[in-house]
């Protein structure tokens, strides 16, 4: 479900335009899929990239997707924090 990240210094409307392309990864193109892929890697590297990749485009929670990747909660909302930002304006 989306909610709007006070901490995260992106507009509510840009959020939800983040949020919801994310959600919809596996009906990309490759192209952008790509994308998607790359940031996350750029953002937070590769063991933490592949979780915040597993975050970002499914609907699992924080608290499992830290424990199955074995980091904690601050590193993974670090990720998506730099992650929101530097989305690219359009896919």
């Amino acid at each position: 479900m989306f909610r709007y990240k006070t901490g995260i210094r992106v507009s509510y409307l840009r959020q939800g335009y983040i949020y919801f392309t994310s959600r919809l990864y596996t009906e990309l193109n490759q192209t952008d899929k790509r994308k998607i892929e790359k940031l996350c890697y750029d953002c937070a590297g590769s063991a933490v990239g592949r979780a915040l990749l597993e975050f970002v485009t499914t609907d699992a929670d924080a608290t499992w997707i830290c424990r199955e990747h074995n980091l904690s909660k601050s590193t993974l909302y670090r990720a998506v924090r730099r992650y929101y930002e530097r989305f690219p304006r359009k896919l």
